[in-house]
């Protein structure tokens, strides 16, 4: 069903609930007040309305998802300065989610983790399933997450102004991450992607890839001994 179709059959519904309204405001049936009445015939409706929009929904979420905007050709590095792997990518089922929004990068507790771009750090600060998470937003208005660190960098504070390749934090599992092995949960949401009614979260694997080709951190030969937590 198309958009326009979609907006039609909600306002046939609305005019039907308008109608409702002012057929049952003066009267009572079987000795429910007219507001009960009411307010199941709303429940209908907009579970009427949640049906019809629901695979318009989930076409355009498909199709985004999908996707690789080209980001602009500015210089980019990957989010991690150490050994990683990546047993958990975009896409999987989650608990309490329809989907993973980005890859999970395992790496050793304390793993330093940087800016992938220039730009500006906001939305610092403890969420129950990123915990410790931050986002950057670069010159074009890319957005970049960054979750379940141990703690932050000096530089990582909100309004900070921050160049590619510094450091942010390091490699924990906080958040709804405390029972998994340390890892970075990154995520690409491209500017484009973010007028779509949803979160704009692409797939970051195709990225990462670039990115590690163009500018590879050096690999130390054992992994960093873990920095103390903070609190």
């Amino acid at each position: 069903m198309s958009r326009v179709a979609v907006l039609a059959v909600i306002a046939a519904l609305s005019a039907s609930a308008a109608m409702a309204v002012a057929s049952t405001a003066s009267r009572t049936t079987a000795g429910y007040p007219a507001r009960c009445l009411l307010s199941g015939q709303t429940i209908a409706i907009n579970t009427k309305i949640a049906r019809l929009i629901a695979p318009v929904t989930t076409v355009r979420l498909a199709h985004a998802r999908r996707v690789h905007p080209a980001l602009a050709p500015t210089r980019f590095v990957f989010p991690l300065l150490g050994h990683y792997a990546v047993p958990s990518n975009f896409g999987s089922g989650r608990a309490g989610l329809d989907w993973h929004h980005g890859d999970d990068l395992f790496a050793s507790r304390g793993t330093p983790v940087v800016a992938v771009t220039s730009g500006v750090v906001f939305s610092v600060g403890w969420q129950n399933l990123g915990g410790h998470r931050l986002w950057l937003r670069d010159a074009q208005g890319n957005e970049f997450y960054y979750a379940h660190l141990a703690r932050y960098a000096t530089a990582a504070h909100n309004g900070a102004i921050v160049r590619a390749g510094q450091v942010l934090g390091y490699v924990g599992t906080s958040g709804d991450a405390e029972h998994t092995p340390p890892h970075l949960h990154f995520e690409v949401h491209p500017k484009p992607l973010l007028r779509l009614g949803y979160d704009g979260a692409v797939d970051p694997t195709t990225y990462l890839a670039r990115w590690q080709q163009i500018d590879m951190p050096t690999l130390p030969a054992k992994p960093s001994p873990a920095p103390t937590c903070g609190p």
